[in-house]
């Protein structure tokens, strides 16, 4: 089962627009991530090639990329179900959003 995770100043993430977290913050705190990037496209290949449009940080361990997508004020991973993805999430961008 794959399900999404939010990292938000929301009590919920429903309520994410109520208190945002802006895209220039989110752009100043991953300046510094060497292994992500900003992007306003996210593309993947499978079968098919999926373009989605949006406001991207890409992260890039090995082979792998997982996009953070910013939307609606909230950062959002889908199908965070592998455990080294919500430990990233944990590690570097929960405290800095609190901080913010």
């Amino acid at each position: 089962m794959s399900y999404d995770i939010h990292i938000t100043r929301a009590n919920h993430w429903t309520e994410s627009t109520e208190n945002p977290i802006s895209l220039d913050e989110l752009k100043d705190i991953f300046l510094n991530k060497n292994d992500f990037e900003y992007s306003n496209i996210f593309t993947t290949s499978g079968p098919f090639q999926i373009s989605i449009s949006g406001d991207f940080f890409i992260w890039k361990v090995d082979e792998v990329t997982v996009p953070f997508r910013y939307s609606n004020g909230r950062l959002t991973v889908s199908g965070a179900d592998e455990g080294n993805v919500i430990d990233k999430m944990k590690e570097n961008y929960t405290k800095n959003v609190q901080n913010l």
